[in-house]
């Protein structure tokens, strides 16, 4: 008896090799995709980092600071409520004011704390290898606000006139004469991620 020992042996069809090319593909553009995802995440969550610890540092050095004062104010955040700072550097990122103090934030000239501290804020706020702008909606700000009680004699001041009952009487939530209240704005992403942070940067006690 005669044993036939060729086998038939079978191959990929053409059509076959397609289908399987394609799985692939979409297999290698999902990982690229995913990679990307990965890479922009990484980005965002490093610049959120860096403006939490910029917003720390401004709230730090206001309140750190407190007694410097410069000309007609009474003290720094005195100051401050008269000069807004203000970091304008996304809105025209190809001036890079703060390129002339890289490496030394506070200059080489002898200034005062006040205007000191907001050189030193214009440096790392206006310089990309610092804190990078992705469009041109991004601001970064800083302002004081005067807050004060129905009997205070402060002017231009936002006075608070709320009260709350306690054992019959109308006491305020104000108690202080003068409270300062600093805002911290910091609009990242293009401005579609927006970061508040209020503190109290001083306070004046009621005579």
């Amino acid at each position: 008896m005669k044993i036939n020992k060729n086998k038939k042996i079978l191959g990929l069809s053409l059509l076959e090799a397609l289908v399987s090319t394609a799985i692939v593909g979409i297999g290698f553009v999902a990982i690229l995709q995913m990679t990307n995802y990965s890479v922009q995440s990484i980005y965002t969550s490093g610049e959120r980092t860096k403006a939490n610890y910029l917003t720390n540092m401004i709230a730090e050095d206001v309140i750190g600071h407190k007694e410097i004062s410069t000309g007609s104010a009474k003290n720094f955040s005195d100051y401050l409520s008269e000069n807004e700072f203000n970091s304008n550097f996304c809105e025209n990122p190809t001036t890079n004011i703060a390129s002339t103090n890289r490496g030394n934030v506070y200059g080489d000239d002898e200034v005062d704390g006040p205007l000191m501290k907001q050189r030193k804020w214009t440096a790392l706020l206006n310089d990309k290898n610092y804190f990078n702008c992705k469009g041109n909606n991004e601001r970064r700000n800083f302002r004081v606000f005067k807050l004060g009680s129905r009997w205070s004699l402060e002017p231009n001041i936002l006075v608070n006139s709320n009260t709350r009952d306690i054992e019959g009487a109308d006491v305020p939530y104000v108690l202080d004469d003068l409270m300062y209240i600093g805002r911290v704005q910091m609009n990242l992403n293009d401005g579609k991620k927006r970061k508040y942070l209020y503190f109290q940067t001083d306070y004046v006690l009621k005579p």
